[in-house]
């Protein structure tokens, strides 16, 4: 190691931590290599350390240090045929990398990631590691004995939610799991984002675009929700997880309400002609604005924001006379039932007509008066005979 000047041959004050010195005499900076063996993995373990992937989720629980491989080195092969001495040394070197190496004890975390990864992207991923780890891992042995100790139903959210959505249906209803591990893995990464959005206020996700994408059914997605929830909450209960910060309520509304408009517009760009299709939008978020959605202080605030958006765009197709064939489109880009759309409209109009919905005047005032001028021309007919 170098300790005097180039310049001035003085002695030089050492940094190894920036891994430079200073020269005493005329403060000229000189890079310092510090390369012995306690600083450098090459010349203790081999020149592969420097290439090997680093386990960046191996400072959590579930993970652990290696050691699979015999310590003191084996004599024989799998075919019970005697080891060289050169194999000696390479199987000497493996098991020294593998004592040092870290394993995962539940792989399928290891997919999860990987599948969100590809999904999602990095960064998400590592957003919503907290929800991954809940998902894919067993509860250490203290939790696991903490947990017998509970109730029935606090036992049962603490389930590991993996083995729970895997597992889901049983042989009676095989369609709430995936047919493969893949399809599994995908189901749980959706729910877990679709979570985070709200929880941990990731980027927001559009469910039916991905649903469709990845031919997840709503069912697949509304039970791992269910059971990632449940037991990412229990853990927060018995002190085991951070509690999410939630998005606000009006936030949320605001962000559903993005995707439903994106979704209906693409439902219904295969049905209507593009110039049709921008007036029909802008005269939905129009009638939107006019009841004050999204707002969580809308007469409608109790109502779902998919719910409301479906009734808004099947009333005003109704009265643009383009409601033949378009209510299965509405109902499946707004992720509700057709016949829970109608319902639904009715008892507005119902509330709009006692007095009850004044906002909803843009949407039901052409049908009261034209239903008010059918009944006094009704009344006027036999006058005239």
């Amino acid at each position: 190691m170098m300790t005097n000047c180039d310049e001035c041959g003085g002695n030089l004050t050492l940094d190894l931590t920036r891994a430079e010195g200073v020269c005493d005499v005329c403060s000229l900076v000189h890079p310092i290599l510090h390369d012995d063996a306690d600083t450098n993995s090459a010349s203790s373990l081999g020149e592969g350390r420097h290439n090997e992937a680093v386990n960046a989720e191996g400072g959590h629980g579930g993970a652990k240090l290696g050691a699979k491989m015999n310590p003191f080195g084996d004599k024989f092969d799998g075919r019970g045929n005697r080891l060289t001495a050169k194999q000696k040394r390479l199987a000497a070197r493996i098991g020294k990398l593998d004592r040092s190496s870290q394993r995962d004890t539940d792989p399928m975390h290891a997919q999860l990631m990987a599948t969100l990864r590809n999904m999602f992207g990095a960064d998400v991923a590592r957003a919503v590691g907290p929800l991954a780890r809940a998902a894919t891992r067993k509860l250490t042995r203290a939790q696991e004995a903490t947990r017998k100790t509970l109730t029935p139903g606090e036992r049962r959210r603490l389930k590991c939610p993996k083995t729970s959505i895997c597992r889901a249906g049983g042989k009676e209803h095989p369609e709430l799991r995936g047919k493969t591990d893949q399809d599994n893995l995908q189901i749980m990464a959706l729910a877990i984002a679709s979570i985070a959005a709200r929880w941990f206020r990731t980027v927001s996700v559009n469910e039916k675009q991905l649903m469709d994408m990845y031919g997840i059914t709503a069912k697949q997605l509304k039970n791992a929700k269910k059971v990632i929830m449940q037991h990412y909450q229990e853990r927060v209960n018995q002190g085991w997880a951070a509690p999410p910060q939630q998005l606000s309520a009006a936030a949320a509304r605001e962000d559903e309400l993005d995707k439903v408009v994106e979704n209906l517009s693409d439902g219904l760009s295969k049905r209507l002609d593009d110039d049709d299709l921008d007036d029909i939008m802008n005269a939905f978020l129009g009638i939107m604005s006019s009841i004050g959605e999204p707002s969580v202080d809308a007469p409608t605030a109790n109502i779902p924001i998919s719910m409301v958006a479906g009734c808004v765009m099947y009333n005003l197709l109704c009265r643009l006379g383009l409601q033949s064939g378009n209510l299965s489109a509405v109902a499946k880009a707004v992720r509700r039932s057709g016949a829970g759309i109608k319902s639904r409209l009715e008892e507005l109009q119902a509330r709009y007509e006692r007095g009850e919905f004044p906002q909803g005047a843009e949407l039901f005032a052409d049908e009261v008066d034209e239903a008010a001028d059918g009944d006094r021309s009704a009344d006027e007919e036999p006058a005239d005979e």
